[in-house]
């Protein structure tokens, strides 16, 4: 089994549009109702929104492949201050999301460690990120890779409907 990390191209915005609806549906379908869910993916997920942030140069989306299929993949926002820490510059890690197909394979913790490098390079002092309070599997994997939660979050699906989160921080 070969993994690779490549970063995505702007021309790949169609790709990044389908993966993100995907793998977001599989892990938060079940967290609101079906219409709220589509209201966010509908804002968050369309190919003009996702073509803006290829072209930021602050975010990183990477896609993370085993052989020649694509399992999933990330955004990273550097430069992106977060309220409840003093740590600054500071990266948002605001993506990671694997197909079902790919879980329990270490495919997250790779790409942790790419984004993390990123970061680095980019001299950010931490990551922080959102977490679904009933995300079991991903408060685990983040409170073993050192993310301290250090507030909460009310994250907006929709007009109507919104999921509690914590706010997780790691320093790097």
């Amino acid at each position: 089994m070969s993994v690779r990390i490549k970063a995505f191209s702007s021309t790949e915005v169609e790709t990044l549009a389908q993966l993100s609806i995907k793998t977001f549906i599989e892990s938060h379908g079940h967290s609101a109702l079906a219409e709220d869910i589509q209201s966010y993916v509908d804002l968050n997920f369309n190919q003009k929104k996702l073509s803006e942030d290829l072209q930021d140069s602050r975010i990183f989306f990477n896609k993370i492949y085993v052989d020649d299929q694509i399992a999933g993949y990330s955004k990273l926002i550097i430069y992106e201050a977060q309220p409840l820490t003093q740590i600054n510059p500071v990266a948002k890690f605001e993506r990671l999301y694997l197909l079902k197909d790919f879980y329990g394979m270490g495919l997250g913790e790779k790409l942790l460690e790419h984004n993390i490098e990123i970061a680095k390079i980019h001299n950010q002092k931490g990551l922080w990120l959102f977490v679904w309070t009933e995300n079991k599997k991903g408060l685990q994997f983040y409170g073993k890779s050192n993310f301290k939660s250090i507030g909460e979050h009310n994250f907006k699906i929709s007009e109507q409907h919104s999921n509690p989160n914590y706010v997780m921080l790691k320093t790097l």
